[in-house]
């Protein structure tokens, strides 16, 4: 049965950011701070066997991000965040990793094909039973342009085919793939 007594989410936070350009105009690096404090926060409890509220949390943090075009159809982007994730008592919020990032590359080199290449870094976090350990994965997609209307897409997850855990006990996919074709009207 739904929790009857779950209490709506309320929050308060602040975002604080600066970006700047590289004097050729190619790149950009930018720095953001972020705290909220969040009171009747909605979590998922394995132990309730479903959604419970913790009283109170407080995340704060900073992300760092950066992009950079190497040439007309190659770009990179990088991304790292640094998250303080607590409840009311003071202990690590489940499922919060303190570090993650990524890195991609995009490429589009004539119009009709592009794709991009992406490193997704997750730290190790905590969960109810236990820590689930990091994990880096990578991905590749890409899509090529039959007509304007017309385009084929692939798609690999976790590359390299590497076991991980986003949730304690609960495994991810291996090595997987989508192929498609999306009509544009």
């Amino acid at each position: 049965a739904p929790n009857s007594a779950l209490k709506p989410e309320r929050s308060e936070s602040i975002d604080v950011g600066v970006t700047l350009r590289t004097a050729n105009g190619l790149g950009d690096i930018g720095l953001t701070y972020f705290d909220q404090d969040t009171t009747n926060l909605i979590t998922f409890s394995f132990a309730v066997g479903g959604y419970e509220n913790i009283a109170a949390a407080r995340s704060k943090g900073f992300e760092v991000s950066g992009n950079y075009d190497f040439l007309d159809w190659l770009t990179g982007s990088v991304s790292y965040t640094n998250t303080d994730a607590k409840d009311g008592t003071g202990a690590r919020l489940v499922r919060v990793p303190e570090h993650s990032g990524d890195v991609q590359l995009r490429f589009n080199p004539d119009g009709k094909l592009s794709g991009n290449l992406l490193l997704r870094y997750n730290g190790e976090e905590q969960d109810s039973d236990g820590a689930v350990p990091s994990w880096t994965r990578v991905d590749l997609a890409g899509r090529y342009a039959l007509k304007d209307s017309i385009e084929i897409y692939a798609r690999i997850e976790n590359l390299f085919d590497q076991q991980y855990q986003q949730i304690l006990g609960y495994g991810t996919p291996g090595l997987s793939g989508h192929v498609g074709v999306r009509l544009n009207f």
